[in-house]
């Protein structure tokens, strides 16, 4: 997608909602506990507003992937330009969302898939995942080929420090 293909009501209709149960959270000495933090998910216009800001930024010189199914945006996905790491080899996947009434289709598989090769012909090895915590969310991105990051965002961190912070590596087999 190209910057101006995101106009600021682009997300207007998207039905984001989660229902969460269950969250993972750092174990002392390493490892993951499931909790019980149930919550609903969702944007308040003004985040659909600025999500949409920050998508047609991203666009300009990273990756935004859109899916439609049926007339509408099934779901969607961004990778932002900057180099991250030690050794600049990462790229931050910084949207990966699948409307409520897509989910468990194998969209999100196939959004992910593709960012994987735009992240190729973008250069990097590897993504850089901030999961939501929701043991749903993290099980699918573990379920695609992602392991905890062996490098850690501090700015991510610093922004959600909740999230699980995984990578998946682009190199091919």
């Amino acid at each position: 997608m190209k910057p101006q293909d995101i106009a600021p009501d682009w997300l207007d209709g998207f039905e984001r909602r989660q229902l969460v149960d269950l969250v993972y959270r750092a174990a002392p000495g390493g490892g993951r506990l499931a909790l019980a933090e149930p919550f609903v998910d969702d944007w308040s216009n003004e985040e659909r507003r600025g999500l949409c800001r920050e998508l047609a930024r991203i666009a300009a010189r990273g990756l935004v992937l859109e899916a439609r199914l049926q007339g509408r945006l099934a779901g969607f996905a961004a990778i932002a330009p900057e180099r991250l790491g030690p050794e600049g080899d990462y790229l931050q996947l910084t949207e990966l969302q699948v409307a409520r009434s897509w989910r468990g289709r194998g969209l999100g598989r196939a959004l992910l898939q593709a960012c994987a090769a735009g992240g190729r012909e973008l250069g990097a090895g590897r993504l850089y995942v901030s999961s939501h915590s929701a043991i749903e969310t993290v099980a699918f991105y573990e379920r695609c080929g992602c392991e905890p990051a062996r490098w850690l965002h501090p700015a991510q961190l610093e922004r959600e420090p909740f999230d699980w912070q995984m990578e998946l590596s682009l190199a091919r087999d």
